[in-house]
């Protein structure tokens, strides 16, 4: 029997993207069943017309608790396998099939098509970002992320383990605790051209423009270097950036 599979598609301010996310992933995987996530300030997911309703279980968050509150939902539902894909990045239906697949041959790890790397030589560590393009292991995944329920189960015991026991007070730190929960480092795709919205890097909307983002993510990964539950790569291992 095949695993089963769920997508979850989170929405947090960009509910215009949302409709055409839920029809990729409707045609890359029939069977699927697809949750919303609405993490937003306001109701007005409801209202929108470019939603194919009849396709999706819609789980409105009682309180925003950020990216992260997919992993906690990811990790008490039913399924065996999920897709999460940010609201401001756009899959095409074969590179979205091609992800459930790489999740079924290799489901003791985690899989995406952008990914950053933790470097080290000697005792310097230094960062290598925006990985896409590339066949290739990585130390964290970004934007969007095939994995297992026990990968997402492991990602909130490692949050146990570097103290934040409460996993509303992660913040957008998810990527990193389940790309970090299982043995086997993540896997970056190169499944060609990744399209994102036009929002991507907007202040104010673009979560990665925060105050504190890169600060929060260099002082968890320092905590995972400590207990060795990042993966760390070799500098001299170059991979060629699309």
């Amino acid at each position: 029997m095949q695993p089963s599979l769920a997508v979850i598609v989170l929405n947090y301010k960009r509910p215009q993207n949302i409709g055409r996310i839920v029809r990729d992933a409707r045609e890359a995987l029939p069977q699927a069943s697809i949750f919303i996530l609405d993490n937003a300030a306001d109701d007005g997911l409801h209202a929108r017309g470019d939603i194919p309703w009849g396709e999706v279980w819609l789980h409105r968050a009682a309180a925003n608790h950020g990216s992260g509150a997919r992993i906690a939902l990811a990790a008490e539902m039913p399924f065996d396998h999920f897709i999460a894909i940010d609201d401001d990045t756009f899959l095409a239906p074969r590179q979205i099939a091609h992800l459930a697949d790489s999740l079924r041959r290799e489901p003791g790890r985690a899989h995406g098509v952008w990914g950053q790397r933790v470097e080290m030589e000697g005792a310097v560590i230094s960062y290598r970002h925006a990985l896409r393009r590339v066949d290739a292991a990585v130390s964290i995944l970004n934007m969007v992320y095939a994995f297992s329920r026990p990968q997402a189960r492991a990602a909130l015991a490692l949050a146990a383990r570097v103290g934040l026991s409460d996993w509303r007070q992660i913040g957008s730190v998810d990527d990193i605790l389940l790309s970090c929960g299982s043995p086997e480092p993540s896997l970056c795709h190169d499944l060609g051209s990744i399209e994102q919205c036009v929002t991507s890097n907007d202040p104010g909307t673009a979560q990665w423009r925060a105050e504190n983002f890169g600060r929060r993510r260099e002082a968890l990964i320092g905590r995972l270097l400590q207990i060795r539950s990042i993966a760390v790569f070799s500098p001299l291992k170059f991979i060629p950036l699309a």
